[in-house]
């Protein structure tokens, strides 16, 4: 049991079949938060310094401290490194380059009257999260994955052929229509599959996810008194998930008529969802600032659409390739709510040092399904408790530093990530970023660049019913370009 539940806290574990989640709710509530290059060399920490776009996402009280409008935009890549290892010697590397726009967006400042010396509106896109990766993974065992259909088809004392297609649509009615799984005789109602003596099987494990979730915004806010700075913001986040599994069995004997079978699962996932942030700025003095800020959840509309594809191939050349029926399911997922306290020291005209410090309360997030478009009667407690049973408040930090050598600016930056799943599970899945980077400030433009790198360990399923994982360390590389104008 233990080894089952280590495959089930992985970041990178997926949908197991075609059900959604507790891991889904996770994975959806989780934000690396990156966006311009100043931002992301100083690890995203600017809970209380404000005056930058990316920094809205955290502390929407920043868009107080501009004191004029602002244009930026800022391409970027991200390769994510991963080695497998697993427990029968194997070790495997891979890696995923994508390119993206972490952040684009426009302030505009307008003085004001009164103690009000200014008020800001801004709109913007910030990326929160990257899902691009490709893992590799190759193994041996004694224990065929067909072993699952069968499984599935015995559980209840066997099931007649004509059912199967109705009864298993996505699952052993593949490995049946590819003559893998099989009466144990004519017109039995129990079965067995073409590799149920072999051993010393050869897996092959293929994962790849693609796209990555951002935030488009809309802010306010204002500078009063030159003291207090406040604001708001409105966010429409969005997400796009792709996830493509392979996963292949090449027997080593030559007792069987099988060649090989692979078996092909396709997830793709989007949606949108909306949430409210507030935050504030306050000048204790000028050397000194303190920031809060609180995001309510967010509500996610989402919809999975999935597929699998199994392919045989017999040693007599007969080939077979069968795939499920188009599903789609459409569901609701609420994050945890978030608080950020940070504090900032001003160095004179020298340089700044700031630190973030974010609450988090995994166990608040929760899953239901969408009704909008009828039910289908599917009944989420058992992942919701599990959601208030095994995920645990976390505490993220952030710390930043950005020293001047005019024109020049140099910037150095660390985030930790805490665990979201509580102490009863023996896997650690915080993460640490760390980054550093450069930038050229004039009176009218910018050029910043920043890179990051973040590590990670996880576990990824080979076959979850049989216990079979492989650890896996993760390191992703995070290069960002950031062209700004000020008028």
């Amino acid at each position: 049991m233990k080894g089952i539940y280590l495959l089930l806290i992985s970041f990178v574990l997926v949908i197991l079949g075609h059900g959604q989640n507790e891991f889904d709710v996770l994975r959806y509530s989780s934000n690396d938060f990156y966006g311009d290059a100043r931002f992301n060399a100083m690890g995203g920490s600017f809970g209380a310094l404000g005056a930058n776009m990316s920094s809205l996402s955290i502390n929407p009280g920043g868009i107080g401290v501009y004191k004029s409008s602002d244009f930026s935009f800022t391409p970027a890549f991200h390769y994510n490194f991963t080695e497998s290892m697993t427990p029968s010697g194997g070790n495997d590397f891979d890696g995923k380059l994508n390119f993206h726009f972490g952040n684009i967006g426009l302030v505009g400042n307008f003085k004001s009257a009164g103690s009000w010396e200014s008020v800001s509106f801004a709109i913007g896109y910030n990326r929160t999260a990257n899902y691009s990766s490709r893992i590799s993974i190759k193994s041996t065992t004694d224990h065929s994955f067909l072993d699952t259909y069968v499984g599935e088809l015995n559980a209840t004392g066997g099931i007649i052929e004509d059912e199967i297609g109705n009864a298993f649509p996505f699952s052993a009615n593949l490995g049946y229509q590819a003559y893998l799984v099989n009466p144990t005789f004519p017109d039995s109602l129990l079965y067995n599959h073409v590799l149920d003596s072999s051993k010393n099987i050869t897996q092959i494990t293929n994962y790849q996810t693609k796209g990555g979730s951002g935030e488009m915004y809309f802010a306010f806010g204002g500078n009063y008194s030159d003291k207090l700075y406040l604001g708001a913001l409105i966010g429409i986040p969005t997400v796009r998930y792709v996830y493509d599994r392979t996963y292949i069995e090449t027997p080593d004997e030559t007792d069987t008529l099988l060649n090989s079978f692979s078996v092909n699962d396709f997830v793709k996932t989007s949606g949108t969802g909306i949430n409210l942030k507030l935050g504030l700025i306050y000048k204790v003095v000028d050397w000194f600032r303190i920031g809060a800020a609180f995001h309510t959840p967010t509500v996610y509309a989402l919809t999975d659409n999935y597929e699998t594809t199994l392919n045989s191939e017999f040693k007599d050349g007969s080939t077979y390739s069968v795939s499920s029926p188009y599903g789609s399911f459409d569901y609701i997922v609420t994050t945890p709510y978030r608080f950020i306290s940070s504090a900032s020291f001003v160095i004179g005209e020298y340089g700044v040092i700031n630190g973030d410090y974010e609450i988090v309360d995994y166990s608040s997030a929760y899953l239901r399904e969408d009704k909008s478009f009828g039910s289908s009667g599917a009944d989420f407690s058992t992942e919701n408790q599990n959601i208030r049973n095994n995920f645990q408040l976390t505490q993220n930090i952030r710390i930043g530093t950005e020293w001047r050598l005019d024109p020049f600016r140099i910037r150095a930056g660390y985030r930790y990530l805490g665990d979201p799943i509580n102490d009863q599970f023996s896997v650690n899945n915080n993460a640490n970023i760390y980054s550093l980077g450069f930038g050229i400030k004039q009176d009218e433009y910018y050029f910043d660049m920043a890179y990051a790198l973040k590590t990670s360990k996880t576990q990824s399923s080979i076959v979850a019913e049989h216990n079979e994982f492989a650890d896996v360390n993760l390191k992703d590389h995070h290069i960002s370009f950031t062209l700004g104008f000020r008028f």
